[in-house]
């Protein structure tokens, strides 16, 4: 810079001068210029070394998934088998809990049966068990449900009452008792048939 600033030499011709000036001018432009392109060059080291450190990680991460793969999927294929096993057992659960119901439902009952009542369908619904059958008399439906109560239900209600032609052979009333029971109850849509007739 003190060159280009210097007082010129007079000892040059002008056209010396005005030569020596332009160079002057040349050289600190381009010096400028490369005081400018050596960050960005920098920068672009640094994003070079910096991409390749990661491609470097990339192809590190991707052998060591390739590594694990087979435990993954191993993993995968336990966990699906013990989901099933899962599945299987709960199915196994609500047959033991089916059968503990309607065993207690059954045994209730027999032991409440009396000569009045006639059963034609012994059932489990998804909340309660539930009994069918025909009596000649309310009173005798009544003396059934109390029976029932003695028996080691919890709670027995009458669900549906018909009455039917007088002179039916089965009874009079067509009747349905409800009875909650306190075991887990059974998970389903529809009843489970217990017995179709006693």
């Amino acid at each position: 810079m003190t060159n280009f600033l210097a007082s010129p030499n007079f000892a040059l011709s002008p056209a010396q001068r005005r030569r020596s000036r332009e160079l002057s001018f040349y050289r600190w432009l381009a010096f400028s210029a490369l005081i400018g392109v050596l960050p960005v060059l920098a920068l672009a080291v640094r994003i070079d070394t910096q991409t390749d450190s990661i491609g470097m990680a990339n192809r590190l991460l991707n052998n060591e998934l390739q590594t694990l793969q087979p435990q993954l999927d191993q993993l995968a294929s336990s966990k699906a088998r013990i989901a099933d096993m899962q599945s299987r057992l709960a199915a196994l659960n609500r047959q033991a809990v089916l059968r503990t119901q309607a065993a207690s439902l059954l045994r209730a009952a027999s032991v409440a049966a009396i000569p009045e009542i006639r059963l034609y369908r012994i059932a489990l619904q998804p909340r309660a068990g539930e009994l069918r059958g025909h009596a000649g008399d309310i009173r005798d439906i009544h003396a059934y449900a109390n029976a029932l109560l003695h028996a080691g239900m919890e709670r027995v209600s009458i669900q549906d009452l018909r009455i039917m032609d007088k002179n039916a052979d089965n009874g009079r009333y067509d009747f349905t008792l409800s009875l909650p029971l306190s075991l887990p109850q059974v998970r389903g849509d529809g009843p489970a048939d217990v017995s179709r007739q006693r």
